[in-house]
């Protein structure tokens, strides 16, 4: 298998407008556009709103730009979805579209504001014609079509489950059941299906690639205790573990602030199949499990990484229990998050040896948690594209020793080379500026291959500050409270601006340099 289809397989998660300031620092308003015209960001000093509540000021500040959006009022077009405070006291206030009160499908709006100064709305609105007022297909009639669409004729991993939304298919807004699909097997699935309401025809089907099946967090109970295992790349690592009171010893590590309210580090095996795991056991607390031994101490690097830098407990910033699967399948050559869980193949032993055995995989894959919890990119176009760059780049963040993806655990006969590269995207074959973006209808619009775009733009900014952790601080940042789930190019250069401005100010190096590395890269 060549090189190019393992980078588009494995690790499953613009000409047109200058951003010259950040929001809350700019003297006039600026409406800011991508390379087609379409408006996703108009920042500036807006005026004041008034408002018991975020949620109140953020309908009132919606009601200032909607002129530039193209919609009449806030109310009746949006409802509120959630809303905090940064360390600068900003309200970050997300609300999602709505059509005859149903969600729209990957629309949503962020409004931007400091005790009632609005600095900026993030976000994009596009007039779109409701095809229907009425379902007439029922829930479970969309999901019997949506599964069969899939060509998967098993048990599925859990019960599938719908929503009645509008789903944007050109200018039109189709009453569609939204259709979430999960099994597994040598060929796992987590779809997003898209079932027109009233016909049952297929309007849109994504394969999420960080994808997988939930395992259960119930770990075993015990005091805590240190032991030592062996890598897969044969070092030797200290581990936090537990002793049961039957005198085993359980890969849970309670050890971090999450277990505060319960969350642990917490490991367990495929056994070589892909239904059911079970917890990994051993009698001396030295572990051999080379595979198992690195997905837990991982684990916790990433955990330790994220409350160190961006002060975020765990994937869901609440102390969820992070969950890792070794040994799934046989020979299987990819890694993948699933909403719930981390899961890792053991590889084939030629492509790949155990994906588990390289950190910037591991924070790759958990990466894609914080995503979906954030700004929740969809998972196609530019904005798939960005969700895999942005895993990619917190990957090497926190790995820290080169610019590859995956060359820890990638073709192991064959030295110095990885999946993908943060320096030199087109080694590999991926673009790494926007005259060389590739349009294509595979792997959901090219994630995979894109990603190379915004990859380079984070190396460039990374090296001209000399800090990958400042560029991931800037980058987790941007994704929290500047991108939504239809985020672009474009918009992705104005949010990590707005996030760098924001963090260390629109006169900082940081600022001009981020600047650079982005048109350098063609994204204007």
């Amino acid at each position: 298998m060549n090189k190019k289809l393992i980078t588009t397989l494995v690790l499953t998660s613009l000409v047109g407008s200058a951003f010259a300031m950040s929001a809350g620092a700019a003297n006039d308003k600026q409406v800011l556009k991508d390379e087609k015209g379409a408006i996703h960001n108009v920042v500036g000093k807006l005026g004041k709103v008034s408002g018991a509540t975020a949620e109140d000021r953020a309908f009132n500040a919606l009601d200032k730009v909607s002129k530039d959006f193209g919609f009449d009022t806030a109310r009746g077009n949006f409802k509120s979805k959630e809303s905090h405070k940064d360390a600068n006291g900003i309200a970050h206030t997300k609300v999602d579209r709505v059509i005859d009160g149903l969600r729209v499908f990957g629309q949503q709006m962020i409004v931007h504001e400091a005790n009632g100064d609005v600095q900026g709305v993030t976000g994009d609105f596009k007039k779109l014609t409701p095809s229907a007022k009425k379902a007439e297909l029922t829930s479970a009639q969309a999901i019997e079509t949506a599964v069969a669409s899939t060509g998967y004729t098993g048990e599925l991993t859990e019960p599938a489950t719908s929503e009645l939304l509008f789903y944007p298919n050109g200018d039109k807004a189709v009453l569609s059941y939204l259709v979430e699909v999960t099994f597994m097997g040598d060929n796992p699935g987590r779809y997003q299906i898209a079932v027109d309401a009233t016909n049952g025809s297929i309007i849109d089907s994504i394969n999420r690639i960080e994808f997988g099946k939930p395992g259960g967090n119930t770990a075993p109970t015990g005091t805590n205790a240190v032991g030592t295992g062996t890598g897969v790349l044969g070092d030797t690592k200290s581990l936090n573990t537990i002793k049961s009171s039957t005198g085993s010893y359980y890969l849970v590590d309670q050890t971090k602030y999450m277990n505060a309210t319960g969350g642990k580090i917490y490991t367990k095996t495929y056994a070589n199949g892909t239904n059911a795991q079970t917890d990994i056991a051993d009698a001396d607390n030295v572990w051999t499990d080379k595979a198992a031994v690195d997905a837990h101490f991982y684990a916790g690097k990433v955990y330790d990484y994220y409350l160190a830098n961006f002060n975020r407990n765990s994937f869901d910033n609440a102390g969820a229990t992070m969950l890792s699967g070794v040994h799934y399948s046989r020979s299987y050559n990819n890694a993948f998050w699933n909403g719930t869980q981390m899961t890792y193949g053991d590889g084939d032993g030629v492509t790949f040896i155990p994906l588990s055995g390289d950190l910037d995989v591991d924070a790759h894959e958990i990466t894609h948690a914080v995503t979906e919890r954030t700004s929740n990119l969809t998972y196609s176009g530019q904005s798939g594209a960005l969700n895999e760059s942005w895993s990619d780049a917190q990957g090497v963040s926190v790995e820290g020793d080169n610019w590859l993806v995956g060359d820890d655990i990638y073709t192991p006969n064959t030295p110095g080379d990885g999946l993908r590269s943060m320096s030199s995207p087109s080694i590999y074959g991926d673009p790494e500026n926007m005259s060389q973006y590739v349009n294509t209808t595979s792997d959901n619009g090219g994630v995979h291959t894109n990603s190379g775009i915004p990859n380079k733009a984070f190396y460039n900014f990374a090296t001209a500050i000399g800090s990958r952790t400042i560029a991931s601080k800037v980058w987790y940042t941007a994704s929290r409270d500047y991108m939504t789930a239809s985020t672009n190019f474009s918009g992705a250069r104005a949010a990590t601006l707005q996030a760098v401005g924001a963090l260390y100010g629109t006169t900082s190096s940081y600022y001009t340099a981020l600047q650079t590395a982005w048109s350098n890269v063609g994204v204007n």
